[in-house]
């Protein structure tokens, strides 16, 4: 078996709340740092052992974080043996990102429908922010955290806006399988300058609240990141049969 990865220090949850359903949640929080942030990638590893000692806790909470993320597609465990990062599938990833367009894209088209004019006096701080952080972000081989932060900094706001509270729900649990996806093809979530001329259509269409441009914008810009990383997993996995149209 290849020697399991154990995770960085920086990736701790506090240890403010107690009792067995908080440790849970404190695992479950560590790992999917670590998986959409630090160290773990696809097909590594995961020693329950090593986050036990790391969080100063029992294995049980641990393995209640491990089934959690089993149950949600981003680890398979392997009776007998351990448990691992899911390798994601080029189709799989491909489907993913075609219906996560039109979700995004739908509450996008809402964002720039509702939005207020005092709410674009919000928008456009956010978007200063976001401008600052990617500024002092890492290159794009430095698989710096704040290219991820700062794309759902900007996507917290487009929700805000849309006032949609269901259909926001929906997209919203679609975000961490996307920065799974993308963290596995490519390391981080880099802003490209096709990425930020992307964002830059978007918060246009918005501002100016053209709610066709806005879904446009976003749709077209989540099918290419789909047809990226998808293409780049299957790169990476010259094996991987392709499906019939595709």
């Amino acid at each position: 078996m290849p020697r399991p990865r154990t995770t960085s220090p920086a990736a701790a949850p506090s240890r403010q709340a107690s009792g067995p359903a908080a440790r849970a949640h404190d695992a479950y929080t560590y790992l999917l740092m670590e998986l959409l942030e630090g160290e773990l990638m696809p097909g590594d590893w995961l020693s329950v052992v090593a986050v036990a000692n790391r969080l100063e806790c029992s294995r049980v909470p641990i393995m209640e974080a491990v089934k959690r993320l089993a149950g949600e597609g981003f680890l398979t465990i392997v009776p007998q043996v351990g448990c691992r990062v899911v390798r994601p599938l080029p189709d799989e990833v491909h489907d993913f990102f075609t219906l996560f367009a039109a979700v995004e894209g739908c509450v996008t088209r809402l964002a720039a429908e509702r939005r207020t004019a005092e709410d674009l006096l919000q928008f456009k701080q956010v978007c200063q922010r976001v401008d600052v952080m990617l500024k002092a972000a890492g290159g794009p081989t430095s698989r710096d955290p704040a290219y991820r932060r700062a794309n759902l900094l900007f996507h917290q706001e487009l929700h805000r806006l849309a006032r949609a509270p269901s259909a926001c729900a929906i997209a919203a649990n679609l975000w961490d399988r996307s920065d799974f996806y993308i963290k596995a093809a490519f390391g981080s979530l880099y802003f490209s300058s096709a990425v930020r001329r992307a964002h830059a259509a978007i918060r246009r269409a918005v501002t100016q609240g053209d709610p066709e441009a806005a879904e446009v914008a976003v749709e077209r810009h989540l099918r290419a990141v789909g047809e990226g990383v998808s293409g780049r997993l299957r790169a990476d996995s010259p094996g991987t049969p392709r499906a019939p149209g595709r």
